[in-house]
């Protein structure tokens, strides 16, 4: 899908607050409400917005550890990995990697104990050969905007 500068500008702003009403938007745009409404639908239909969320303060939330692990896989068993992975409401991000490591997840939970929980029954998983855990002391930068 060919994004326009419309397109771009709107994204940015819905990526800033999507609640931001379609007068707001079409007002800072210089287009009609109808206009943002057709393009906001266009976009996605075209997949190029996924969804609309809140983001959470984990720490309000009670999730006050953040870590990042490294997995290596089986031959052949990183796709069975990923769907087990996938199933833990921890597991925020899974990445495909290139390097020491097959697979670059990101996780938030509770504690230390709750990790310890999880380091053991990821060991489990048919497929996981080794693991490597990098616990987050402060987060300095963490956005999911995308600048267009």
């Amino acid at each position: 899908m060919e994004l326009d500068a419309i397109d771009r500008k709107l994204l940015n702003l819905l990526q800033e607050d999507a609640k931001m009403p379609y007068a707001e938007l079409a007002k800072r745009l210089g287009i009609s409400s109808s206009g943002v409404h057709k393009r906001v639908r266009r976009l996605v239909e075209g997949g190029v917005i996924k969804k609309f969320v809140a983001v959470i303060d984990p720490q309000i939330s009670g999730k006050k550890l953040k870590a990042f692990i490294g997995i290596s896989t089986s031959p052949g068993a990183c796709g069975q990995v990923i769907a087990q992975l996938s199933k833990r409401p921890e597991v925020l991000e899974i990445h495909e990697a290139a390097g020491e490591h097959d697979l670059f997840i990101k996780i938030i939970t509770d504690d230390t104990l709750k990790l310890n929980e999880i380091l053991h029954e990821m060991d489990r998983i048919p497929g996981v050969s080794s693991s490597r855990t990098l616990i987050v002391l402060k987060t300095e930068k963490e956005t999911g905007l995308i600048r267009l």
